[in-house]
C-alpha cells in the first residue's frame, strides 16, 4: 500500500479494512505493529503531521522498501490458507448436535453472500460514470492516471487491471463457499445426530468425491 502513496497509520488501517479483509484479514493491533516494523527494517520512514488538535504519523516507503516489495513479488507464494470458522466448527461437529452444525453452515453461507455483495459494490464503483475504468478507457495513462479522486476517495486507475483479477477470483471463491455451505446445511439438517451410524453410506459418497478430485492427476 505504501508503494502507491504515503499514508497515515490511521489511513492504512482504514484502507486495509476496506480492501484486504476479503483475502488477508488481520487485527488492527497487528496493523499498527507492522507499521513500526516497516520503519525498523528501513523499508519506510515516519514523520509526525498535524491533524487538527492531534498529531498523526505519516508513513512513506523507502527505496529499500520498494526493493523488498519487488523481491517478495518475485518469490514463491505460500500455500493457500483457509480461515473459515464455519469449516473449523464442522471439523469438530461430532462434539455438538446437528442443529448447531446447520446453524454454523447457514451463517457462513450468509456471510459469504454478504462479502460477495460488498465486492459487487466495489466493482460498480469502478464501473461508474467518471470512475477508474472510464478514466482508463478515455486514454488516461502514465503519471496522470496514478492517483485520481473519485467520490471523495483516492483512486488508482493504473492498478485497476490487477485489482479486477483479485476481485474476480475472490468473488468466485466466496460464491463457492456460499454454495458449499448451503448444500452441506441442506444435507445435515436431516441428521438426527452428528455421529449416527446410518450416516455411513453418505460419508462414503463424500470421501469418494474428494478422492476422485485427484484420482486422474499425475
Amino acid at each position: 500500500m505504501l508503494a502507491t502513496r504515503p499514508w497515515t497509520g490511521y489511513e492504512l488501517a482504514q484502507q486495509v479494512r476496506r480492501s484486504m479483509r476479503f483475502i488477508w484479514p488481520v487485527s488492527e493491533g497487528h496493523l499498527y505493529r507492522e507499521q513500526k516494523k516497516l520503519v525498523s527494517l528501513g523499508w519506510a520512514t515516519v514523520t509526525d503531521i498535524e491533524a487538527g488538535r492531534r498529531t498523526r504519523k505519516r508513513y512513506e516507503i523507502t527505496e529499500a522498501g520498494r526493493y523488498a516489495l519487488a523481491e517478495w513479488l518475485r518469490s514463491e507464494p505460500e500455500e493457500p490458507h483457509l480461515q473459515i470458522e464455519g469449516l473449523l466448527r464442522t471439523l469438530y461437529a461430532d462434539h455438538a448436535g446437528s442443529d448447531e452444525l446447520v446453524t454454523a453452515l447457514i451463517t457462513t453461507a450468509e456471510q459469504a453472500a454478504t462479502m460477495v455483495a460488498d465486492l459487487g459494490e466495489f466493482a460498480r464503483e469502478y464501473l461508474a460514470d467518471g470512475g477508474p475504468l472510464e478514466m482508463l478507457e478515455s486514454g488516461l495513462s502514465g503519471p496522470d492516471a496514478e492517483l485520481r479522486d473519485f467520490r471523495g476517495r483516492p483512486m488508482y486507475p493504473t492498478r485497476l487491471h490487477a485489482v479486477a483479477v483479485a476481485l474476480d477470483m475472490t468473488s468466485q471463491i466466496l460464491v463457492a463457499v456460499e454454495k458449499a455451505c448451503g448444500n452441506a446445511a441442506s444435507d445435515v439438517k436431516h441428521w438426527e445426530s452428528t455421529t449416527a451410524a446410518e450416516l455411513t453410506p453418505e460419508t462414503r459418497v463424500r470421501l469418494e468425491r474428494v478422492a476422485q478430485l485427484t484420482s486422474h492427476q499425475g
